[in-house]
């Protein structure tokens, strides 16, 4: 018997991961938050990202070549929020604002002041449930900033946190 929807979504609330936003280029530039995000090999560079089936992103995703991943740091709640579509009106344009810059292989946008961007072509997927595993395989990677004074945005308890000192 599996686990209590509620009581799995509660338990793994304990565990913190970065935020990163995932980002296509095209006709139309889009972007999503996402949290379910992790490197999964180094020979050769892959992560992956999950994404909801329906999602608009999934479809985009399914149609696309590569997507561009931007980790967030702490003082980019807002660009979390932005893209995962909260607090914003509907038709506003998320990338107004934004100075970007584009990935060579995969044409999406990588947003300036992210603490890291990957550019990624489009490995492959695996059925995940009622999400798709997007596998990207990382083509061009850049890390911005000392990193004795990087500070991550994470998600954690239902709740946007930070990291503390060092252990």
């Amino acid at each position: 018997m599996a686990a209590d929807p509620d009581d799995f979504k509660a338990a793994l609330g304990r565990f913190a991961s970065g935020v990163t936003v995932v980002t296509l280029g095209g006709a139309e530039d889009h972007g999503m938050t996402a949290s379910a995000f992790c490197s999964l090999s180094l020979d050769p560079p892959l992560v992956l990202v999950c994404v909801k089936t329906g999602n608009t992103t999934h479809g985009k995703l399914i149609a696309s070549k590569g997507f561009g991943v931007n980790i967030l740091g702490r003082d980019q709640v807002h660009l979390s929020n932005r893209f995962a579509g909260w607090g914003a009106a509907p038709d506003q344009d998320k990338w107004a604002d934004l100075d970007i810059q584009r990935g060579p292989v995969s044409g999406a946008p990588l947003i300036s002041g992210a603490l890291a961007h990957l550019d990624c072509s489009l490995y492959g997927t695996q059925d995940g449930g009622d999400h798709t595993i997007f596998i990207g395989r990382v083509e061009n990677a850049e890390g911005f900033g000392d990193r004795d004074s990087l500070e991550p945005l994470l998600y954690f308890a239902g709740g946007y946190r930070g990291v503390g000192e060092s252990l």
